[in-house]
């Protein structure tokens, strides 16, 4: 019986393994992708809750309009961050 195919008989064929490669690749983008995403939701709520803290810190005594040398309320510390940018 003479040998047709150096392969075995019982291994997939090339063409199969090219594509089951690609949808790895493409599964570990996708991956990566996911991960880069929870990264930067993540940096946005530390951002987030640094800014609900300093106006908490700024919130209470006196406001920076009337008193400039007091710390100002929740509202006029907004509109300063909002000029700020």
């Amino acid at each position: 019986m003479p040998v047709t195919s150096l392969r075995m008989p019982s291994a997939r064929p090339p063409e199969v393994a090219k594509i089951k490669i690609k949808i790895k690749i493409k599964i570990k983008i996708k991956i990566k992708i996911k991960i880069k995403i929870k990264i930067k939701i993540k940096i946005k709520i530390k951002i987030n809750s640094q800014i609900n803290s300093q106006i908490k810190s700024w919130a209470g005594s006196g406001c920076v309009v009337r008193n400039p040398l007091k710390r100002c309320c929740c509202f006029c510390f907004l509109l300063l961050l909002l000029s700020a940018r």
